[in-house]
């Protein structure tokens, strides 16, 4: 697995294109989202989705991952486009 050290992150992020389904425990229906991961470290993971979340929003990530956690918070997002986000993710203990 590559990865990249440029910044001074406590864990080391690998590139992990992935498609992933997840879900936001908080609301009352099962509906399923679908992102695609950009990278990903033992703390959390970048991710970019098709619906606006605010920071502090919890996922629970149903699909695959190389890590144990499966539920993360919402840290920071960035509009990329009208229906585009980019979000930066910790992952709950």
């Amino acid at each position: 697995m590559e990865f990249q050290n440029s910044e001074k992150r406590r864990q080391l992020r690998y590139h992990f294109p992935s498609t992933i389904e997840y879900t936001l425990p908080l609301v009352n229906n099962a509906k399923i989202f679908k992102g695609v991961t950009i990278n990903i470290s033992n703390a959390g993971l970048c991710l970019c989705i098709f619906e606006c979340l605010g920071e502090g929003a919890e996922i629970t990530v149903k699909s695959f991952l190389p890590v144990d956690r499966r539920k993360a918070t919402v840290r920071w997002i960035k509009k990329v486009d009208e229906n585009y986000f980019k979000v930066g993710l910790m992952f709950a203990d």
